[in-house]
């Protein structure tokens, strides 16, 4: 049986599965042969991770508590109407590189590649084996869309239960088509323009990954004209 990836898709539900991997795998650490190092950048990730989603909620209290405050004192009665509501805290903190769970699928396949490793046991405890599901892999294809945004291409596709997906595109510049990129999401706005007034047809292909591996079959290539900046 196949399972989905194992990280959930919600800010708050990743907030809960990255605390458990972060306080559960120093537990395991000898056992998988990861170094202290491997670790403490994964805790400072957790911890970065955390810190900035934890503020998202009182920003936006403090953002419409401003709106508020601006409001009336542009249009309010003649009351006192107090000082300007407090900005948040932010405590003291060690910033991190992006990248926060490029890095972490890049730990669970150390973490699985090691020979003590064990879905059973090992993989369930740290939340890094998805539930099961009935998807044949072998046969999965993206269905790409692409449309302009902001004047650039933008591909979209569904997720599936993959965990990235291998973007190629042919520029219409003599190249053909390659690799572009390795998107997480499930969706990339490409930054190539032509160039200046030049029109040209650019075509986009996908290809599904999973555990670092592309798998399933090739989309069906999408294309669309794409016009450079204008003198």
């Amino acid at each position: 049986m196949k399972h989905q990836y194992y990280l959930p898709h919600g800010d708050l539900d990743r907030l809960e599965w990255m605390n458990n991997f972060a306080q559960k795998l120093p537990g395991y650490a000898a056992l998988l042969g990861l170094t202290p190092g491997q670790i403490s950048a994964l805790v400072a990730d957790a911890d970065m991770f955390a810190l900035v989603i934890l503020l998202l909620t009182p920003f936006r209290d403090f953002v419409q508590n401003l709106t508020g405050y601006k409001k009336a004192l542009m249009n309010g009665s003649a009351a006192p109407i107090g000082d300007i509501p407090a900005v948040p805290t932010i405590n003291a903190h060690i910033p991190v590189a992006a990248g926060v769970f490029v890095r972490v699928a890049d730990l669970v396949r150390v973490i699985k590649g090691n020979p003590n490793y064990n879905d059973d046991t090992i993989g369930k405890d740290l939340g890094i084996v998805g539930s099961e599901v009935d998807i044949d892999y072998e046969t999965l294809q993206p269905e790409a869309k692409v449309t302009l945004k902001s004047e650039h291409a933008y591909v979209s596709w569904a997720h599936n239960h993959t965990e990235a997906t291998d973007v190629y595109a042919d520029y219409d510049d003599g190249v053909g088509m390659h690799f572009v990129a390795r998107i997480v999401k499930s969706h990339y706005l490409d930054p190539h323009l032509p160039g200046v007034n030049t029109s040209k047809v650019y075509r986009f292909k996908l290809h599904y990954v999973l555990d670092g591996q592309p798998i399933g079959i090739e989309s069906e290539i999408v294309t669309i004209r794409v016009n450079g900046p204008k003198e």
